[in-house]
């Protein structure tokens, strides 16, 4: 296996080395690991699972792991580096697919691919592991295959971070938790280094909160909901880190019966992304691949993997996409319609549930989870300010910190 990585430095030095001190958006430092995505790991990947446990974390009020993301890729990137058979490239990034011979009439066979240095890579089954921003679809576009699928979710969001670090002499932090309130959510992220960050997640189009970028509107806004206050005994950094525009995802190859080009497959955020504040995408990721290794013990046949790569995710996986989109358009709809009161929340807890056997079933349990948790969020009692009372406590002149 030879992995291409367009990031010229090591994770290592990008994370681990990096000052433990220094703030990062609130969809970049952290790494939730539900309790049944480590036992997965545990069984799979036991050595990857040590390294995992060598960088510490703390473990949510659900269960969850929550580890710094710098050091957890750090770990399995040194763990990737001993693992016999498996060489990296760094600082190569994938600039078009090379095609061959075509397996069906028709449909091209990507049968390498050509790096940013005019290097040619060859490889028997090229996996698109690029996240949400993959390019993918425009590449296969370049060598004459059909379109595949793709689907944007017409809303996005946006987030605005604060992060915190201990008051001097104290060594407790808050854990991590998801609330949802009318037109905001609000998360508190902490992987028990002794940093967290506090966010405020709105729609993207909803210009009238976008005060939120300042802090002392920012700091304002986020005192009236029941889950920040207790998160102010810290010292917080300058600032307000805003992420624009982060839309759900979702791409399918395989058209018809048959992938739009054999000899590849795209996995995790660059088949689909959800929103990164709720924390799904690792637990789908995970998933997903263990699918496709499951079709490459199957079949040799690379056109046969992806279909069954196709025909597990369909299955499983994209029901679960599917349930978070809906529920977020829902959601939009409610908001926008009132009442002036919150009418929804969720926990950390409602997004996963324990595994019982195989992803498969891991997957259908995460689908009953999210269902359960859209129920009991339109009879939640849990309200936030009116909408009225959040734009007025914008707009107030009360300097805060």
């Amino acid at each position: 296996m030879t992995v291409l990585d367009g990031r010229s430095e090591s994770p290592a030095v990008r994370g681990a080395a990096e000052r433990p001190d220094r703030p990062r958006a609130v969809n970049e430092p952290y790494l939730l690991l539900p309790p049944e995505v480590k036992r997965l790991v545990t069984q799979e990947l036991p050595a990857a699972a040590a390294a995992l446990a060598s960088v510490g974390g703390t473990v949510a009020e659900n269960g969850d792991l929550v580890l710094q993301r710098g050091a957890a890729v750090s770990a399995l990137s040194a763990e990737l580096h001993s693992t016999q058979g498996i060489s990296i490239q760094r600082g190569t990034a994938v600039t078009e697919l090379l095609t061959g011979t075509n397996r069906s009439p028709g449909t091209p066979h990507v049968r390498g691919v050509l790096t940013n240095s005019g290097e040619a890579v060859l490889g028997d089954l090229i996996v698109d592991a690029a996240g949400r921003h993959s390019a993918m679809v425009k590449m296969l576009g370049e060598i004459g295959a059909l379109r595949p699928l793709e689907e944007w979710q017409d809303s996005g969001s946006r987030l605005y971070t604060r992060h915190f670090r201990p008051e001097s002499g104290t060594n407790t932090w808050p854990r991590w938790s998801l609330r949802h309130f009318a037109g905001i959510r609000t998360a508190v992220i902490s992987d028990g280094s002794g940093m967290w960050s506090v966010a405020l997640e709105i729609d993207d189009a909803d210009t009238d909160l976008y005060p939120l970028a300042g802090p002392s509107a920012w700091h304002r806004a986020a005192r009236m909901y029941e889950a920040a206050p207790p998160r102010w005994e810290g010292i917080p950094w300058p600032g307000v880190w805003v992420t624009p525009r982060v839309e759900n995802c979702y791409r399918r190859f395989v058209l018809n019966g048959r992938p739009v080009a054999s000899g590849t497959v795209s996995i995790g955020d660059a088949w689909a992304a959800t929103d990164p504040i709720l924390g799904l995408g690792l637990s789908m990721g995970v998933l997903q691949a263990l699918f496709l290794r499951d079709a490459a013990r199957w079949s040799a046949d690379v056109e046969d993997i992806a279909i069954q790569v196709d025909r597990l995710t369909e299955t499983s996986l994209t029901p679960v996409y599917d349930r978070v989109t809906q529920w977020e358009d829902r959601r939009r709809v409610r908001d926008s319609a009132g009442p002036e009161q919150a009418s929804s929340t969720a926990d950390a807890a409602d997004l996963v549930d324990d595994l019982d056997a195989g992803p498969s079933i891991s997957a259908r349990n995460l689908l009953t989870r999210l269902a359960a948790a859209e129920t009991r969020g339109t009879v939640t009692t849990r309200t936030g300010p009116s909408r009225a009372e959040l734009l007025r406590t914008l707009t107030s002149a009360t300097a805060t910190v």
